[in-house]
């Protein structure tokens, strides 16, 4: 059954934080017939507002709701209600989904466990909080017969989905990346590199060489051209945390291995990628299989954008099965051992209606439905910092952050590493010097927050969780 077929019900759906990605929901759910937004949360009300004004609500539509019973009269008057309070979107409304969208790991845990006690399915796009407890809240909507989805419209998402589906008819996946969104195009004529933002750079002839495209060579030349490529690039082309967040999550709902603590990150041109991203059995860089990864990729002036994509690197194998591969114009390396299948775009907000409507009509998750706790992402710190210091999270510039194997958290603090974003929003306990990597009893009263409890019961407990 198409989940927009007309005899389908209309989905009730509630959206916390009105950010860029939760905004373009609001505003393609107004083409979907049976999806609504009915209430929106943001302690900024200009902004649930905005929301609702690009989705082309008339102001006479929208409410603002204080209370309870003021929430559910606007929404039984059919109108948009908006809340200062998200804890009222779970106070008994007739919300069928829940999407989270506040970016705050903290939050966004809260959100979610409040939603599944009260019966609503949750659409988790905050991938700060998805990273930290993800395994446990799942848990969680299982046990209550409800769904916990990532979010189509994002890469974690359409990655896990295309690492499932190529696990699924039994294709071998060699890795798992994503396009990283800088824009590079090489221009041969002109002698240049063009990067997204409108700046340029110009190629020597020992340039241009190196950005040729390769077709295969020896594995040593081809690590060394990898490592050539990134040094002269620089930091334009720095993994952030935000990649690394959405990579940890994929690889604790895949099974896929962090190879990498912040990736080999290889600069390549597509063709390049299943050449580059095979095992060294098969003539790439890749040291095991079965690796998360992401990609920085070249193009020409009028090759088609790749950014914010996924991929898979894949072996098939039965020699036969190669060949209708690679016969189909398939991107493969030399032999067809590895060969590249990608998603070439992720569309934000604008496609998660998928992920809702799935939740909703058919009591699925449209990707993410398992996890483990593998991986946690870690901070160390890029400068002096002295106790008091506020720890700002993802944006934070100040922290290089990392992927490594999880820690499981006890019932205090203790000298061990701390997942990142549990210490995000709070503050620093001590003084903290450049090179040092933050751990528990670094951040104040950490083991008291809510978040840490939630990942202390993922960690800790086979029990029912309710």
């Amino acid at each position: 059954m198409s989940l927009t077929s007309p005899i389908d019900k209309v989905v009730q759906t509630g959206i916390i934080g009105t950010g860029q990605y939760a905004t373009a929901i609001v505003t393609q759910a107004e083409s979907i017939h049976n999806l609504n937004i009915s209430v929106l949360a943001d302690r900024n009300i200009a902004a649930a507002q905005r929301a609702y004004h690009l989705a082309g609500i008339d102001e006479q539509q929208i409410t603002v709701a204080c209370n309870r019973t003021d929430a559910l009269t606007g929404i039984e008057l059919g109108k948009k209600v908006i809340l200062e309070d998200a804890a009222l979107m779970m106070n008994d409304l007739p919300i069928d989904v829940l999407v989270e969208g506040t970016g705050d790991p903290s939050a966004g845990a809260s959100h979610a466990v409040s939603a599944i006690k009260n019966g609503i399915h949750v659409v988790m796009v905050t991938k700060e909080t998805d990273i930290c407890v993800g395994t446990v809240l799942r848990q969680m909507a299982r046990q209550a017969d409800l769904v916990y989805s990532a979010a189509d419209g994002d890469q974690p998402s359409h990655l896990i989905s295309l690492v499932e589906w190529c696990q699924e008819i039994g294709l071998e996946v060699l890795c798992g990346g994503k396009f990283g969104e800088k824009r590079l195009i090489i221009d041969i004529s002109d002698s240049e590199i063009r990067f997204g933002c409108g700046d340029t750079r110009s190629l020597t002839a020992e340039d241009i060489n190196l950005f040729t495209p390769i077709s295969s060579m020896d594995q040593m030349d081809l690590i060394n051209i990898i490592e050539k490529r990134k040094t002269w690039l620089g930091n334009t082309i720095d993994i952030r945390t935000d990649d690394l967040t959405e990579q940890g999550i994929v690889a604790n709902a895949t099974g896929l291995t962090v190879e990498r603590d912040r990736f080999h990150h290889p600069v390549t041109w597509p063709t390049e990628i299943p050449i580059v991203l095979a095992p060294q059995a098969y003539g790439g860089i890749l040291e095991g299989r079965g690796i998360i990864e992401q990609t920085t990729y070249l193009r020409a002036n009028n090759d088609t954008s790749l950014g914010g994509g996924v991929y898979v690197t894949v072996h098939a194998k039965n020699k036969y099965s190669r060949e209708i591969i690679s016969g189909k114009g398939h991107i493969c390396n030399t032999d067809g051992t590895s060969c590249l299948i990608f998603r070439p775009y992720h569309l934000c907000g604008v496609e998660t209606a998928y992920s809702i409507l799935s939740a909703a009509l058919r009591k699925t998750s449209t990707s993410g439905w398992k996890m483990r706790q593998r991986y946690d992402l870690f901070g160390r710190a890029k400068q002096n910092f002295v106790a008091g210091t506020d720890l700002h999270g993802a944006y934070d510039k100040n922290w290089e952050t990392f992927l490594a194997p999880a820690v499981q958290l006890g019932d205090v603090a203790t000298d061990n590493l701390i997942p990142y974003h549990i210490a995000t929003g709070s503050r620093l306990a001590k003084d903290v010097s450049a090179g040092t990597i933050l751990t528990q009893n670094m951040v104040e009263k950490v083991s008291e927050s809510s978040l840490w409890k939630l990942r202390y019961l993922q960690d800790n407990t086979n029990k029912k969780l309710f």
